[in-house]
């Protein structure tokens, strides 16, 4: 199994200059944890729900912080023939949970370690003759070191 089966490719982005209140409605309209923050055509950062959380405990105001002054800039991706095992044990060892998928270079996808975690159980528990138990344990495995260090 592949990243570019699992992975989300309606992917809601945002741009720098945008307020993090901005980015609160995105994530409440559309019932996810994480937005891409593009510059043009150019993956320039993420925001996620925790950065939001973060920003408001500084007693920062959503309404004036751009995006561009706190999103996280150093991005890991993977492309959507990546092995799903191998990007869970990345996301596992970087102790994130949002992997951009690029395919040459273009934004296609994200995936998150819920979506990998829904693909494992599923897996398991779906009553496949011959679910795939390695990849499946291995993506448990990472979501739940994941977990272990929030």
């Amino acid at each position: 199994m592949q990243v570019g089966d699992v992975m989300k490719s309606a992917v809601k982005t945002t741009t720098p200059d945008q307020t993090f209140a901005d980015v609160a409605k995105l994530l409440k309209d559309n019932e996810i944890s994480s937005v891409v923050v593009m510059d043009g055509d150019r993956l320039a950062g993420i925001v996620t729900e925790r950065d939001l959380v973060n920003l408001v405990a500084e007693g920062l105001d959503p309404q004036a912080a751009k995006v561009a002054d706190r999103m996280s800039t150093n991005l890991d991706t993977v492309e959507p023939r990546t092995d799903i095992a191998e990007a869970a044990e990345h996301m596992a060892r970087l102790r994130i949970r949002h992997l951009p998928v690029l395919d040459k270079g273009t934004l296609v996808g994200i995936i998150s370690i819920r979506d990998l975690t829904n693909w494992a159980v599923g897996e398991i528990t779906g009553g496949h003759e011959l679910p795939d138990l390695e990849r499946s344990h291995t993506t448990l495995s990472a979501a739940a070191e994941i977990n272990r260090n929030r």
